[in-house]
């Protein structure tokens, strides 16, 4: 199977004119329409392993394409096999030699997603490099459901991945392109599925044993991005709480994984990016913040001053969400990640679980040090500690896959930080409303019933964390060589 090395980009239909007069594209430009049908077993099995299949029509030439699993944010290398075939039908017969052939066992392959795409094609050279750069624009269907979408795919024909990150820049300086999450296939996918205009959550991170720390990291990184991208939509058209607060929960992952990855990671690039990351994250809270008010009991004039100050944060949102310097920050970041002048030091080569290992230990020490009663916290410690929580959560969640032997105690320790997450930052609600004057003194010595409620609350999710401690450490309690960055 051939690699092939790309970069996808998207681009509101809007604006696709201003993409086709963008510098870049001053070459020869060709354009052809693609009808495309995507295939699969009734049950899904070549989606559900990781491979897609598709016969394209270009030009009444058919071409039976199998692309295998692959990230489908940032510098993707993926296998993929082409051959013609004879008409818009699979030909199995070709398939017998391929990995995927063990899934159909004879199964029927029918027709899951349509795609009918005008591609506009031209090649450049840029940094010592040749780049195909194709802009589609058309459709994809699935069912009854029909969804129009326009993407910039950047491909490798000759030299090195550092010219596409160079190109997706210049493009994202001159023209509103955002970073590309979806393939056609999964965008069909969800389609098919409902999913699209939903709200989406973290999907599971595919951390295994056997990694290095540069592989894992960069696993991690995408599956961040991707779960952003895909509520960014519904934020900057529709104001969705709930996808803000998606987005949010994205962007405060990554930040987690840049503090995780930290000492492997730093390089000359590092502080401008993690810099950038944390001015992003900064133009989401207000309007988070005043969803969280909202969700209170309010007279209507105070509700009715909280939504209009809840729209000016809206519009600022959107403005950071649309902004140049963010849409560069998303392409600088996947470039990066794969290319960065970091992944040449041996610490990125490294086995990722004796890493992990020592990162989660570090964790660990500032939680059971924080002391054990919340309630004897005052309010800048118990925010520390939320702080720390938030961060050994996500990294659990990050590498859960390192553990296996350890499944139980994960996610028991899973259940109890995540507990201990939620209601420490119920409590800082409290903190943060009575800071507005939203929530009287009730003249209690601990708070109001719902903050005394919270925190006995809190104290037994802590007592239950502390109880479980360190399973990573479940088959190797002897070791315990200290981190060299707390050296």
């Amino acid at each position: 199977m051939a690699q092939e090395v790309e970069l996808k980009l998207e681009i509101d239909p809007a604006n696709l004119l201003l993409l086709l007069q963008d510098p870049l594209l001053a070459g020869d430009a060709l354009s052809v329409d693609q009808v495309t049908v995507y295939y699969d077993t009734a049950k899904t099995s070549l989606k559900k392993h990781g491979f897609t299949l598709r016969v394209r029509d270009v030009d009444g030439r058919y071409i039976q394409t199998v692309k295998s699993a692959a990230d489908s944010v940032g510098l993707m290398s993926r296998s993929e096999f082409e051959c013609g075939v004879k008409s818009m039908a699979p030909d199995p017969a070709s398939l017998t030699e391929l990995p995927l052939a063990d899934l159909l066992d004879d199964a029927e392959l029918l027709p899951f997603i349509r795609s009918n795409v005008t591609r506009t094609s031209s090649e450049l050279e840029l940094a010592g490099s040749r780049i195909r750069l194709d802009i589609d624009r058309g459709s994809v269907t699935a069912g009854k459901r029909t969804e129009d979408f326009a993407e910039v795919e950047l491909e490798l024909v000759e030299g090195t991945p550092a010219s596409l990150v160079i190109a997706a820049r210049r493009l994202a300086d001159r023209v509103p392109v955002r970073l590309g999450v979806l393939s056609k296939a999964e965008r069909g996918f969800r389609l098919a599925e409902g999913k699209r205009n939903k709200i989406s959550k973290a999907d599971a991170v595919q951390v295994h044993q056997g990694m290095t720390i540069a592989e894992a990291f960069e696993v991690i990184v995408h599956a961040c991005l991707k779960h952003y991208r895909l509520n960014e939509p519904l934020v900057i058209r529709d104001c969705k709480a709930e996808a803000l607060h998606q987005g949010r929960v994205a962007m405060r992952r990554l930040r987690s994984a840049f503090s995780l990855f930290k000492p492997a990671i730093e390089d000359v690039e590092f502080q401008h990016l993690r810099h950038e990351l944390r001015w992003f994250t900064s133009q989401l809270g207000d309007a988070r913040n005043l969803d969280v008010y909202l969700n209170r009991d309010l007279d209507d004039e105070e509700r009715s001053k909280l939504m209009e100050d809840r729209d000016r944060a809206y519009v600022r949102v959107a403005d950071a969400m649309n902004s140049q310097r963010f849409r560069r920050l998303l392409v600088d970041i996947v470039g990066w990640t794969a290319i960065g002048s970091w992944r040449s030091a041996k610490q990125a080569s490294r086995p990722i679980t004796a890493f992990a290992n020592l990162r989660l230990d570090r964790l660990w020490r500032t939680i059971e040090g924080a002391g054990h009663h919340v309630a004897a916290m005052d309010e800048t410690t118990r925010h520390g500690l939320r702080i720390q929580v938030k961060k050994i959560r996500y990294a659990i969640e990050f590498l859960e896959g390192l553990y296996p032997q350890s499944r139980q105690e994960e996610k028991a320790f899973g259940k109890a930080v995540e507990d201990l997450q939620e209601e420490l930052g119920r409590l800082n609600d409290l903190a943060t409303a009575r800071g507005l004057g939203q929530v009287a003194d009730s003249g209690w010595l601990i708070g109001s019933y719902e903050e005394r409620r919270h925190l006995k609350s809190a104290e037994e999710a802590f007592s239950d964390l502390l109880k479980i401690g360190d399973f990573w450490r479940e088959t190797d309690h002897s070791h315990r060589e200290r981190a060299p960055e707390d050296a």
